[in-house]
């Protein structure tokens, strides 16, 4: 079902769609949390250290893919605010086109080198066997997941953001059934965990599609509807690649200092996976808002309503500032009873992750600036700004892990000095971006009022 976000309180609509999406991402977060207990429960920890040593690579591949699809859907959002479905038909279909070759040269490269991409990422030699069948068997699940992607995208690009909450839901429960009849009833051991996930993500990609027929027969396109188009697949590439670049670097940004944080023991390095266990949640929250200016602000472009862009905004901004700041009182205060339900009585880990989180969330009403400002840029087709937000918080990242990796104290300012380093970026960007089209949706308008003058014939003057 297709939503108008052109129309209506911005705010309010910015708010019901991002409950939506962080309602989708908690469930995620529990059930991944869940399916983790059931393989330590049911295999072995080293089974669930295998899986552990296969995500960073596992995540790198497949966040770049689908962060790429989802930036296809940014133009769709614009072409459906202007009202042209047809286009909007073929828009699909070129989607779909690109999807599947990306796919599916990702998922050939992936399965033929999956074992040497374990070997690179200096896995113990325990895990390696493991580690290669779970990546082998999530990676051929790919095509599969494009399907989801490409659907979830589209979906919320026409501000449908329940079906893919539905969705979501249903499939996250039931790979916790999955993984519990291949891992506790036939104890196929670590192929059964990628079983599992395979199974609910083909199911979640079938709902997709039946829900495609009964809810978005607008996206169906036909044989008219889908000519290859290069001009589209310009546009199409050029709002995808940059988001999926943006995820790759923050990710390998986050991976140089996972390293630097390494060298400082296993104490520091418990510590501060448990700060970031609390860190996620508020994260998800930021995130989503910002997925929903993505395709907020992509609609009111189409319709030529930079106004409600520039209002929608600024009020999100000054939202998630007060959420910001509840969320960081909240944390200061009960944060060590939460660490301490995963590590017990000591003390010294629950210490060093209080002191992570709290020179994180003093610096969030930075990191939620960058998130609304790189959210209506990215939602307004600035998608190559978003890319150079993401290498100056690489190169923070690997300058302080390079100079100062013994020095931990600095080494938990890192993503603070990153965040700072791309808001000054946005803060100068962001508001040209908005004059300019500005303007140019002013000229645009002048021109059409002045093409509708010359089409009104003149009354006649009568004669006497």
């Amino acid at each position: 079902m297709t939503k108008d976000l052109t129309k209506g309180s911005p705010t309010r609509l910015i708010i019901s769609f991002a409950l939506s999406m962080l309602a989708s991402g908690l469930m995620s977060y529990v059930y991944s949390t869940t399916d983790g207990l059931m393989v330590s429960w049911y295999v072995d920890v080293d089974a669930l250290g295998a899986i552990n040593a296969a995500s960073p690579f596992n995540d790198l591949v497949v966040g770049f893919a689908a962060s790429v699809i989802s930036g296809f859907s940014i133009l769709a959002g614009r072409i459906f605010g202007s009202g042209d479905l047809k286009r909007l038909r073929n828009v699909m279909a070129n989607v779909v086109y690109l999807a599947a070759v990306l796919v599916g040269a990702a998922t050939v490269i992936c399965a033929v080198f999956c074992r040497t991409f374990v070997l690179m990422m200096n896995t113990p030699a325990g895990f390696v066997d493991m580690a290669t069948t779970y990546l082998f068997i999530s990676v051929l699940c790919m095509p599969v997941s494009a399907i989801s992607w490409v659907c979830a995208g589209m979906f919320r690009a026409l501000g449908d953001s329940k079906t893919p909450l539905t969705i979501s839901a249903i499939s996250g429960a039931s790979n916790v059934v999955f993984n519990f009849f291949f891992l506790g009833v036939l104890h196929m051991g670590i192929e059964g965990a990628a079983y599992g996930t395979v199974c609910a993500v083909a199911l979640g990609s079938s709902l997709y599609l039946f829900f495609l027929r009964k809810r978005m027969r607008v996206l169906i396109f036909g044989k008219e509807d889908a000519a290859v188009s290069i001009p589209t697949i310009k546009i199409l590439l050029s709002n995808g690649i940059p988001l999926g670049l943006l995820n790759g670097v923050i990710t390998v940004g986050a991976l140089i200092l996972q390293i630097a944080v390494n060298g400082h023991g296993e104490d520091v390095v418990t510590g501060i996976a448990m700060g970031n266990r609390v860190l996620t949640i508020l994260w998800m929250i930021f995130q989503s808002f910002e997925s929903a200016i993505i395709y907020f602000c992509a609609q009111n472009l189409g319709a030529g309503r930079v106004d409600r862009v520039r209002r929608g905004v600024r009020n999100t901004l000054l939202l998630n500032l007060g959420i910001g700041a509840v969320g960081t009182l909240l944390a200061v205060l009960f944060g060590k009873y939460i660490y301490m339900l995963f590590v017990g009585n000591h003390m010294e880990i629950v210490a060093i992750a209080e002191q992570y989180l709290f020179m994180q969330v003093i610096f969030f009403p930075t990191m939620v600036t960058l998130c609304m400002w790189r959210g209506g840029l990215q939602g307004l087709g600035s998608t190559v700004p978003s890319v150079m937000c993401g290498v100056i918080e690489l190169i923070s990242r690997a300058v302080i892990c390079l100079f100062f990796a013994d020095n931990l104290t600095i080494l938990y300012f890192a993503g603070p000095l990153a965040w700072i380093g791309a808001s000054i970026f946005l803060s100068i960007l962001y508001p040209r971006t908005l004059k300019k089209l500005e303007r140019q949706c002013a000229l645009e308008k002048n021109a059409e009022d002045a093409l509708e003058r010359q089409s009104v014939p003149e009354q006649e003057v009568p004669t006497k």
